[in-house]
C-alpha cells in the first residue's frame, strides 16, 4: 500500500523543535467531524499513531477522552509531552505501532495524522483493525501541500530543475488524495466499511527563513542529504526574500474516516 521509503520516518526526530515550530496544526472543524463520527462514550479511549510533536494530539485532548499517543521518536515525544502537560488524560509511549504491545484491544477511535503512511503496510490496517472495537472508526488525515503561489512558480521551478528536480513533482502526501494509495488500500483490505473523505481548506504563511525550516522537516527534502538540501534552501530563501519576504502555502487537510466491519 506504500511506495514511501519507510526508513525516512525516523529522520523527523532529528528536527523535533523545527517540526513543532513550523508544521501546521489541524482545523477545529476536522476534529468536530471525526468525533461526531466516532460517537465515543465517556470511558472510550483514543489511540493516536505517530503523534509527532502533538499537532493533532491537542485537538483530541480538548474532548476530555483518554488518549494514548505513540511515536518512535524520543525527541518528538518529549516535545509533545511538554506541549500537552496540561492534559493529564493524555499519555505517550515512545514506540512504533509495529513494536507496540497493546494492553487494550477495544479502541473506538484510532487516529493518525500525517503518519499512517510511515507504518509497515503489512501491519498498518490489520493491526489497527485488531485493536479496534467492532464499529470503531479509523481516522487518517494529512496536510497535502499544493504548488507554491503563481508569483513564485516561475522563480522556483528553475531552482528546483537545477538543484533537486526530483522534488518538483506531486508531494508524497498525495497518498491521502481521494483516489490515493490510502483510499485504495483501505478499500482492498476488507477490514473496514466504505471510507468518507473530507477536505478542509487551510493556508500557512511563512517568512523566507521559516519556509526553509518547514522544508527541513519534510522527509522528501531530508532525503537529499545535508549538502544538497542546504544548497537548495539557500536558493529558495533568496528567491522568497526577493519576492517580498514571505510565502503563503495552501495546505488543505484531507481526512479519511472508515468504520471497522
Amino acid at each position: 500500500m506504500s511506495d514511501i521509503p519507510l526508513h525516512l520516518a525516523r529522520s523527523f526526530d532529528e528536527v523535533a523543535e523545527l517540526y513543532e515550530a513550523h508544521r501546521p496544526g489541524y482545523p477545529e472543524a476536522l476534529f468536530v467531524d471525526l468525533m461526531a463520527q466516532a460517537r465515543l462514550g465517556p470511558e472510550d479511549a483514543i489511540l493516536e499513531l505517530g503523534c509527532g510533536t502533538g499537532q493533532a494530539t491537542r485537538g483530541l485532548a480538548l474532548y476530555g477522552r483518554r488518549v494514548l499517543a505513540l511515536d518512535p521518536g524520543p525527541d518528538l515525544v518529549e516535545v509533545a509531552r511538554r506541549r500537552l502537560a496540561a492534559f493529564p488524560h493524555v499519555h505517550f509511549a515512545t514506540t512504533s505501532f509495529e513494536d507496540w504491545a497493546p494492553r487494550l484491544s477495544a479502541y473506538r477511535l484510532i487516529v493518525s495524522a500525517q503518519a499512517f503512511h510511515w507504518i509497515d503496510p503489512m501491519v498498518a490496517l490489520p493491526k489497527a483493525a485488531a485493536v479496534m472495537a467492532p464499529g470503531g472508526v479509523l481516522a487518517c488525515f494529512a496536510h497535502v501541500p499544493e504548488p507554491p503561489p503563481a508569483a513564485y512558480l516561475g522563480v522556483l521551478e528553475p531552482i528546483y530543475a537545477r538543484l533537486a528536480p526530483e522534488l518538483w513533482v506531486d508531494p508524497p502526501e498525495r497518498w491521502y488524495w481521494p483516489d490515493g494509495a490510502f483510499a485504495q488500500g483501505l478499500a482492498a483490505s476488507g477490514l473496514f466499511g466504505p471510507a468518507e473523505h473530507r477536505v478542509y481548506r487551510a493556508t500557512r504563511a511563512y517568512t523566507a527563513d521559516g519556509f526553509a525550516d518547514y522544508l527541513r522537516t519534510r522527509s522528501d527534502y531530508r532525503a537529499l542529504g545535508p549538502e544538497r538540501l542546504e544548497a537548495l534552501l539557500a536558493a529558495v530563501v533568496q528567491a522568497v526574500r526577493e519576492g517580498g519576504g514571505a510565502i503563503e502555502m495552501e495546505m488543505p487537510a484531507h481526512l479519511h474516516m472508515a468504520r471497522r466491519l
